[in-house]
């Protein structure tokens, strides 16, 4: 007598079988017309339609290469799986529930209503090459140009408590920071052990962080600007200044393109909507 765990295998087995010969028979005799039945889950058909659409939407584009019939027979019998266990699910489902999926049904088939529409009527103008001279033009930024400035600070390397803090802004407010070799400074504070540490950079502002990067900003070369942020001190004096170049139309005019064809999109879409609201009658409810 077989145990009962491998009696429920070879029974599934069985079935498998079963459902494996059947699928295989609905795909070899049943018509290729698109409305054709291949198989009925209650009184739910599954259409030859329903299966080649499932196809296309599981391998895409690869779909005539790979839709071989052990890939349309596992497909098949993957729908009659879900449309079984959809018929059950709505079974269960209260008033409320069943109310809730309609609602969520209809706004996706209006979803993939509006996108069909779209796609047929939406034609955005072409970007024209006096809009690439004028967005380049306006954002000389994005193109290599802007300023960069050479800046030093001097920071306290921890967050400072009284009397500490007091001392530290005692320091770099005293006439010692006006000398031009702050790095030297610097090191001798440090010996005495003030916690402080010097650095140089150079680069654009807009890279930084705030408050740091409106610091820079409207700091003029030659200028010292003091910062307390989150309990810790900073100096800043900018060295230097220099514009960069900006790179040249030729090398960035299929950037700027790329960034103008999603408002030449948009554009077209509020076009769109004005006159589908002209061709449809709009009534907002009073009450």
């Amino acid at each position: 007598m077989l145990p009962v765990k491998r009696l429920s295998y070879a029974l599934l087995g069985l079935l498998l079988v079963g459902c494996e010969d059947e699928s295989r028979k609905a795909l070899e005799n049943v018509p290729v017309e698109p409305s054709a039945t291949l198989v009925m889950v209650d009184d739910s058909a599954i259409t030859r339609a329903q299966l080649e659409l499932t196809i296309e939407r599981t391998l895409g584009e690869s779909a005539p290469l790979f839709a071989t019939e052990e890939v349309e027979r596992k497909i098949l019998e993957s729908l009659v799986n879900s449309r079984a266990m959809a018929l059950l699910a709505e079974r269960e489902l209260g008033a409320s529930e069943r109310a809730q999926l309609d609602l969520k049904a209809q706004a996706y088939r209006e979803e993939l209503l509006v996108r069909h529409y779209l796609q047929a009527h939406a034609t955005p103008e072409p970007v024209t090459a006096e809009q690439v001279v004028d967005y380049y033009d306006r954002h000389p930024d994005e193109f290599g140009g802007g300023v960069e400035k050479s800046f030093e600070t001097i920071t306290s390397d921890q967050a400072l408590e009284e009397p500490m803090r007091a001392e530290l802004i005692t320091l770099l407010s005293g006439a010692l920071v006006r000398g031009d070799n702050w790095q030297a400074l610097v090191a001798t504070w440090r010996n005495a052990g003030k916690p402080l540490e010097y650095r140089q950079n150079r680069l654009k502002p807009d890279m930084l962080e705030q408050p740091l990067r409106g610091l820079v900003e409207s700091t003029q070369v030659g200028d010292i600007a003091p910062l307390l942020v989150d309990g810790q001190l900073l100096l800043l004096r900018v060295t230097g200044e220099q514009r960069l170049p900006v790179r040249p139309l030729s090398e960035v005019s299929g950037t700027i393109r790329e960034k103008l064809a999603p408002q030449a999109l948009k554009q077209a879409v509020k076009s769109l909507s004005t006159k589908a609201l002209q061709e449809v009658k709009v009534q907002y409810s009073s009450h």
